[in-house]
């Protein structure tokens, strides 16, 4: 495949380019690097695909890039696809229609129909513990795990608060469903979302409850990636105790736990903030309406009830399967890729 970057720099943040850009990658992407030995060219005109070689919205400070309009323009002057990955936190609508887009968060609702949910990768030596987890029987009641934050209001909370609420809510509209814990207009609502899904399952005694609160530690973004390996390794520890992982979007409405739980061979239970998930259906996963939440041990209950422990143990392996068959860095991109140039063709 020929590729057009607009001369993309070595130290690229845009996965999608590391198969041409691999110096200082991590392991988790060795395999996408060697598999797809795709070609760049120095010409738009020459390309299949071009794609932008920056993040749209710097990931740290939520910084939009405005110069991606002429990356756009340039691409619809040659007719070739384009494109560009504004996966971070931000949710902020992004008008290019003529594009191809990675996003982090998207709400069911309001997703455009070249808007694509990226999955969140962890680094290589977390998944390789997490693929190492056994995939155990049924006990005797449903075991329920999460590791993270109830409180900590991070680094991120700032989009709403440059925007009069009338304004947000009409040009930042994100759904019916999602309005009411949009973290942009309410600051924490997720995280409070959380304390109340947490707070029902350790009341449950028909719960087996595995919680891992880390209010006390450091956030996940801080740039000491020491803490960030802090978190995953409880993370997995937590994983090891649970057959089930609560799911709740933090920053962004989407859930990075999620797809780590997958891997691990978890099923995870999302609280549905009008979420996006990438190959859903081929997952088993539990899905609890916001306005159902008071019924999540429930929910759960009757899930863990109606099957059998063969069920229960095929349904959490299928899941890391389809993890690494779909969800994966060396497969979801490639396949992303080809059918961003097959609809152009």
């Amino acid at each position: 495949m020929k590729i057009y970057t607009f001369n993309a720099a070595e130290n690229t943040r845009v996965e999608i380019l590391w198969s041409l850009r691999p110096k200082n990658r991590d392991k988790i992407f060795e395999e996408f690097i060697t598999k797809n030995n795709w070609t760049e060219v120095s010409s738009i005109q020459n390309c299949q695909v071009a794609i932008y070689p920056y993040k749209v919205f710097n990931p740290e400070t939520l910084a939009f890039d405005a110069s991606v309009f002429d990356a756009a323009e340039e691409a619809v002057k040659y007719n070739k696809p384009l494109v560009i990955d504004a996966t971070s936190d931000s949710d902020v609508f992004l008008d290019i229609s003529t594009a191809n887009i990675l996003r982090s968060g998207l709400y069911k609702s309001l997703k455009k129909t070249l808007e694509t949910e990226c999955p969140y990768w962890s680094d290589g030596k977390t998944k390789d513990k997490l693929e190492s987890l056994d995939i155990g029987f049924k006990s005797s009641k449903p075991a329920v795990g999460f590791c993270g934050t109830t409180s900590s209001i991070g680094k991120l909370f700032k989009i709403g608060k440059v925007l009069p609420l009338s304004v947000a809510q009409s040009v930042l509209s994100q759904g019916a469903i999602a309005r009411r814990v949009d973290i942009r207009l309410k600051k924490g609502m997720s995280h409070k979302l959380r304390a109340i899904a947490i707070n029902l399952l350790e009341a449950d005694p028909r719960i087996d409850s595995c919680f891992d609160i880390t209010n006390h530690l450091d956030d996940y973004y801080d740039r000491d990636n020491s803490n960030r390996n802090l978190l995953e390794n409880l993370f997995i520890k937590n994983m090891l105790e649970s057959d089930y992982a609560l799911c709740v979007r933090a920053n962004g409405n989407y859930s990075g736990r999620f797809y780590m739980a997958l891997n691990a061979g978890r099923i995870p239970v999302v609280i549905d903030t009008d979420v996006v998930i990438p190959y859903e259906d081929k997952l088993h996963i539990i899905k609890i309406p916001v306005d159902s939440l008071s019924k999540i041990a429930d929910i759960i209950l009757e899930h863990f009830e109606r099957t059998s422990d063969r069920e229960f143990r095929e349904m959490k392996r299928e899941n890391r399967s389809v993890y690494q068959q779909f969800l994966a860095p060396e497969k979801f991109l490639p396949n992303f890729l080809k059918g961003v140039v097959e609809r152009n063709s």
